[in-house]
């Protein structure tokens, strides 16, 4: 059956016609069926010898001959045999370039009935792409830094870059394209471009070159007229060309030798072994230790250089090789010549060296021996203070290896651990370590665990490298225990005694409570706030009661414009002093104050401490003070008044001596009742004058407290005489009921008659205006309840309002006009009796009256204040008695009280006179003046004591001046007895009765 093809039909012809592709049909005879409108495009003007019957041959070749289409390459050797060739092949390919610019790619295959069909394709974009990539490759070819050249099968130059080309071809006038490159060099030798090795001819060496080219040698050697040395290269491409290749090595060769030169100078041994193990370059630091030459060491084999080294190593890598140095030495080069392990060698005389060994190509080895002999001595120094060191850490320190077993630990740590248990014996786990030190109870365990459950949880907080545990031991110390990680995987603990510092954190804690507290309980009225919004961080108690639970600084400041000058003030600085504010209350009052305020830190943010002291009250109280001042100063000018009467006082003492001495005198010594009357009129009045004096005398000087027994009785007789004229003079009516039987005090009499004066003044004063009507009565008694002698000062007066009983006692307080009281009188007696012991206090009614009572406990040893009959008891022996005083008629009267007081006296009118006499007579005592002029009292008693001792302890003094610190500092150092004048009969026989007694010593 045979079947029959029908010619394409229209609609074939159709699809055909608009292809983008060109596409043409031919018959048998190679003359036109078809042509689509690509092809005919492509023809351009002729296109119209595309009609069906025209042959093949034609159409092309008025293409071609136009210049229209240009052939580039499959028809070389012109078309009309590439046509005629097409009749024994079933494909071809021809490439073409288009007068428009594009190139086209024609595929022509014969179909089985031997139809011809021609596909076109454009290549325009493809080949413009490879050239470009040509011309991107011969650029970089001709950039490389050495020559390179391409050849094709025949041997013939097919390219050179420009690095060939300046060494083969300086000139430019030897490698042309398509020039056999045999014929190259030749010329190239024949022109000098390469010189001819010494002994060698051109023929010779042409012959070798072809030689070279042919085989495609590697690494020949050439030479060029500069003398550069060349490396010539050979290789053999795919399609059966050469690439050739020229590389100058002058450098390269000139850096190799100096390499060389330095490494045969390097003081590390450096060595190049082959695979086999001999050596084929070393320097001499590498053959010294061998005690060859680096030339002789290059000639011995792999093993003979182990036998010549073997006998010289002590040890590899810490292992000791003994008789087996040749076995074990061939060993460890074999195992690091396979591994490439550093390896350490120690020579017997004690050098150290550190082998190293790297991969070359052709599978040697090079070989690096470094000297290690300083830096073993290095480290073993610093392994030793590194060990000093450790053993003296004040923490405790322990290491284990990899595998937990015991190493070392420090001395601090077997002080902790070890004090009776057993130390760990090396290797020993850290786990077993834990249990025992837990089930010794040198750890103590928490409560609530067992120990071996606790020493499981120290072994995984080893493992795990936990930080800061702490523990517990049984001597009461605290210690925090850490694990890490050492290099070698090992476990490394570390033990703080932190015993004293959380005693100390303790005790801060219990410091910071109890300031807490304190600021809490701290009545001054201060807040913490934030700067930026007026936040309050902290107010205590006090403020909270000033101002209420307040969140904000502006809850308490009058306005926002208050708090914002404020803060102007304060910030630049950061401190404000007496910065005058206005404060609202919790109440809405009004506070006015002083505030002080700081700007610190505060957990990153900046806050002011501020402190405000309200000042209401001081100012609504300034006009008061003001008048406080004035009373002040009013004191002040009444004490310098009381000085000026005190020196009075003292100056009148002489003439009332007398008056009073001889008013006693005169007493019951007249017959004439008138008389007699008068004097006693006299000598009373001379006594009262004289103790009036005394008193004030007394409340004037200032002397330290001198405790001793007194008589409350006379102490308040004293305190009327001095301070009761004024009411008998208004005509207040003064009623004493004292007991006589009134037990001694202790005290000072001088201090105490200033209390009671000052409460008399008080009652006067507050009886003036009811004159006549009114009545003071004092009254003493004994409390045994309370064993206090009690004395009691009761005024009929107005009483004292009850707003201000509170401050009765206060300094500067004083209802009086201003010069009229000073508001110390009451403050100054409350202080005194209370330093005594004893209270002072006030009962009043207003409108009733008003009662102080002064209350003081009873001397040890007191009784009621009697005369004792021995006291009147006159010594029936005369005795002698020196009288000193530069007063002659105070003298006198001295002299004749002593004789009415059976004594036999001598006056002297002046010390020195007085020494004198003391070297003609004998006296049993002396009684000296201590104010006098040329040789004052205590100089009279220094001479005493060079010239006449034995009289030092029989010697009294008289002194007038009550307000001299620097008598009464003498008297005192001394301890002699004294009498103060207006002299009284009583006081002199006292003086007399002190130094009569044995052993009286003042």
């Amino acid at each position: 059956m045979s079947v029959t093809r029908e010619r394409p039909g229209p609609v074939l012809y159709n699809a055909l016609d608009i292809l983008d592709e060109g596409f043409v049909l031919f018959d048998r005879d190679r003359k036109l069926v078809f042509a689509n409108k690509s092809y005919a495009a492509m023809l351009g003007p002729h296109a119209h010898l595309l009609e069906p019957g025209r042959a093949m041959q034609e159409i092309i070749s008025q293409a071609v001959a136009s210049g229209h289409i240009r052939i580039l390459r499959g028809a070389e050797q012109g078309m009309p045999a590439f046509i005629a060739a097409l009749e024994t092949l079933d494909s071809a390919t021809i490439e073409i370039s288009v007068k428009d610019g594009t190139q086209r790619e024609i595929n022509l295959t014969r179909l089985d009935d031997g139809h011809l069909v021609a596909k076109v394709k454009d290549v325009t974009e493809q080949r413009t792409a490879e050239a470009r990539a040509r011309t991107l490759l011969n650029k970089a070819i001709d950039a490389v830094d050495f020559g390179i050249a391409l050849t094709d099968e025949n041997d013939r130059l097919v390219f050179a870059n420009q690095k060939y080309r300046e060494v083969a071809d300086p000139d430019g006038a030897l490698l042309e394209p398509g020039r056999h490159i045999v014929e190259a060099y030749s010329q190239a030798i024949e022109t000098g471009v390469f010189q001819l090795p010494e002994g060698s001819t051109a023929a010779e060496i042409l012959s070798e070159l072809q030689d070279l080219i042919g085989s495609a040698a590697k690494g020949f050697s050439l030479t060029s007229s500069t003398g550069r040395e060349i490396v010539g290269n050979i290789y053999e491409t795919d399609l059966g060309g050469k690439l050739l290749t020229l590389e100058d090595v002058t450098d390269q060769l000139r850096a190799e030798r100096l390499y060389t030169d330095a490494v045969g100078r390097l003081p590390v041994g450096v060595a190049i072994e082959e695979a086999s193990g001999k050596l084929s370059h070393c320097n001499n630091a590498f053959a010294e230790p061998f005690g060859h030459s680096a030339e002789d060491l290059m000639k011995l084999s792999d093993t003979e250089r182990f036998l010549s080294l073997a006998p010289m190593i002590q040890s590899i890598a810490g292992q000791d090789v003994g008789t087996r140095g040749v076995e074990i030495f061939g060993s460890a080069i074999q195992k690091q010549r396979d591994t490439l392990q550093p390896m350490e060698v120690c020579f017997k005389n004690g050098r150290h060296f550190l082998v190293e060994r790297a991969i070359t190509e052709g599978d040697g080895r090079v070989v690096v021996v470094t000297e290690t002999t300083a830096l073993k001595e290095a480290e073993r120094r610093s392994l030793e203070t590194l060990t000093d060191t450790i053993q003296s850490l004040e923490e405790g320190l322990v290491v284990f290896d990899s595998d937990a077993g015991f190493l070392l630990g420090n001395r601090r740590w077997r002080d902790l651990f070890f004090g009776d248990t057993s130390e760990p014996a090396p290797g020993e786990r850290v786990s077993m370590l834990w249990q025992r030190l837990v089930s010794a109870g040198v750890i103590c365990t928490p409560a609530g665990t067992t120990p071996e459950a606790y020493a499981q949880q120290l072994d995984q907080f080893t493992q795990s490298l936990g930080q800061n545990e702490t523990l517990f031991l049984r001597d009461g110390k605290t210690l925090l225990v850490s694990a890490h990680r050492t290099e070698q995987q090992g476990f490394l603990l570390t033990f703080v005694d932190v015993t004293e510092q959380r005693r100390a954190e303790a005790e801060q804690r219990e410091a910071d409570l109890l300031l807490r507290k304190i600021v809490d309980a701290c009545p001054a009225n201060f807040l913490v706030s934030r700067v930026d919004d007026g936040k309050i961080i902290y107010c205590p108690p006090p403020s909270r009661e000033r101002f209420g639970n307040i969140t904000s600084t502006l809850s308490f400041f009058l306005n926002a414009e208050d708090r914002q000058t404020y803060l102007d003030a304060l910030l630049p600085t950061g401190a404000l002093d007496d910065y005058r504010v206005q404060f609202r209350r919790a109440d809405g009052s009004i506070m006015q104050g002083i505030t002080a305020a700081r700007v610190t830190e505060y957990k990153g943010e900046q806050v002011i401490v501020s402190s405000t002291r309200d000042i209401s009250d001081l100012l609504a109280m300034q006009e008061e003070l003001q008048q406080q001042r004035d009373a002040a100063h009013q004191a002040e000018k009444l004490s310098a008044l009381g000085e000026l009467l005190a020196g009075v006082a003292h100056e009148l003492n002489n003439p009332l001596s007398i008056i009073v001495g001889y008013a006693q005198m005169l007493e019951g010594r007249l017959q004439d009742k008138v008389l007699s009357k008068r004097v006693d009129r006299i000598a009373e009045a001379a006594d009262r004058s004289a103790r009036i004096v005394r008193a004030f005398l007394a409340m004037a000087r200032q002397r330290p407290t001198k405790i001793e027994p007194c008589s409350l009785n006379d102490i308040v007789l004293a305190a009327l005489d001095v301070a009761g004229y004024g009411m008998r003079s208004s005509g207040t009516e003064i009623l004493s009921e004292l007991d006589d039987d009134l037990p001694l005090v202790s005290g000072d009499a001088d201090q105490l008659v200033q209390v009671f004066s000052n409460l008399i003044i008080n009652a006067e004063q507050a009886l003036a205006p009811l004159g006549q009507a009114g009545r003071l009565t004092i009254r003493s008694s004994f409390d045994p309840a309370q064993n206090q002698s009690v004395v009691e000062i009761r005024d009929n007066g107005p009483g004292i309002p009850a707003a201000i009983r509170a401050r009765i006692f206060e300094p500067f307080f004083t209802t009086k006009d201003v010069g009229k009281g000073t508001g110390i009188g009451l403050a100054f007696s409350h202080r005194i009796v209370d330093a005594h012991g004893g209270q002072l206090d006030l009962e009043t009614t207003e409108g009733e009256g008003t009662r102080f009572f002064v209350r003081l406990g009873v001397h040890d040893t007191g009784r009621p204040l009697k005369n004792d009959p021995e006291d009147d008891t006159t010594p029936e022996a005369l005795r002698r008695v020196l009288v000193v005083d530069d007063e002659e008629t105070v003298g006198e009267l001295i002299c004749e009280m002593l004789e009415d007081l059976r004594c036999v006296p001598t006056l002297a009118t002046d010390a020195r006179a007085a020494l004198g006499v003391l070297e003609r007579d004998g006296f049993d005592m002396i009684v000296s003046d201590f104010k006098m002029p040329g040789m004052n009292g205590a100089e009279f008693y220094d001479a005493l004591l060079n010239r006449h001792p034995q009289y030092a302890d029989r010697v009294g003094f008289v002194t007038g001046d009550a307000l001299s610190e620097d008598i009464f500092r003498f008297l005192s150092k001394v301890g002699r007895p004294h009498i103060e004048k207006p002299i009284l009969r009583d006081d002199l026989s006292e003086l007399l009765e002190r130094l009569t007694c044995k052993g009286v010593n003042g």
